[in-house]
């Protein structure tokens, strides 16, 4: 009897290891990166809402993706220390049918972590394996204060962020959409004539383009030259954003930026 016991409780133990060990696979935390320097904020990817198992096996080269290749991009980017704001970056990772966020939405940036469907996360296909350039984006763009638009920066932003991890597919995919945009400035900007303030950020995209076309350093002034502020009147978010974009290019801006925001022309 007490050898049966033994054997119960033996098993049981097995099971609860088993189970743990489970568990710790749904849940990938990066605190180092090899041959780097020590990592400011720990990122932690929750995959226990996928699946699969070959899907969820994904989850660790995207969670090191992002500790080690994508949070250092943006960091040399923006100059923005993430880890003044947050203690821990969390993704969240959903298969489609367990998306509890509604329809229309492949990720979703969050405080401090974001929310992603697998296609668009752990599936994403690339050179290096698979990662996010977008939502974290959101996050660390959380600290310019207010903003005109949800993306403004993010096309330049996002190519660059590619280039430094070496995606250079994507990279050549987001230089090609900017320059193509910049042929369409003119009928974009008469569409949107209607409404005033988007008309505005319209033109303020295509002076990032440009300018981040004309040479990437822009970029990173970009970032630097901003003035954080977090008043939501529109026009001082537009306001700043201009004087940011004449500044990085030493006053050629104003005139276009003038022509294309009259609720922003007095800077």
């Amino acid at each position: 009897m007490r050898r049966a016991m033994k054997r119960m409780l033996a098993l049981a133990s097995l099971s609860w290891m088993l189970c743990s060990a489970t568990l710790g696979q749904d849940v990938v935390k990066i605190s180092s990166c090899a041959n780097q320097p020590a990592l400011p904020l720990p990122f932690e990817v929750d995959c226990s809402h996928v699946t699969d198992s070959a899907t969820r096996r994904l989850c660790r080269p995207f969670a090191e993706n992002q500790a080690c290749k994508v949070f250092w991009a943006y960091r040399k980017i923006t100059d923005i220390k993430l880890e003044d704001s947050c203690h821990t970056f969390k993704y969240t990772i959903y298969d489609q049918d367990k998306w509890p966020y509604g329809s229309g939405e492949g990720g979703l940036a969050a405080i401090c972590g974001a929310n992603y469907i697998t296609d668009y996360s752990l599936l994403f296909k690339s050179n290096i394996g698979p990662y996010d350039v977008h939502e974290i984006l959101h996050v660390y763009q959380d600290s310019l204060g207010a903003i005109p638009d949800p993306h403004i920066l993010f096309p330049p932003a996002m190519a660059e962020a590619e280039r430094e991890i070496g995606d250079n597919k994507a990279y050549a995919d987001d230089i090609k959409a900017m320059k193509d945009g910049l042929q369409l400035k003119d009928g974009l900007l008469k569409e949107r004539q209607s409404n005033i303030d988007y008309e505005c950020v319209i033109a303020e995209k295509y002076t990032e383009a440009n300018l981040y076309l004309q040479d990437p350093n822009n970029l990173f002034l970009f970032y630097r030259k901003l003035e954080r502020d977090w008043d939501k009147d529109m026009a001082a978010r537009l306001r700043r954003f201009n004087r940011m974009f004449d500044l990085v290019s030493g006053g050629t801006a104003r005139r276009f930026l003038l022509s294309h925001c009259p609720l922003a022309s007095k800077w």
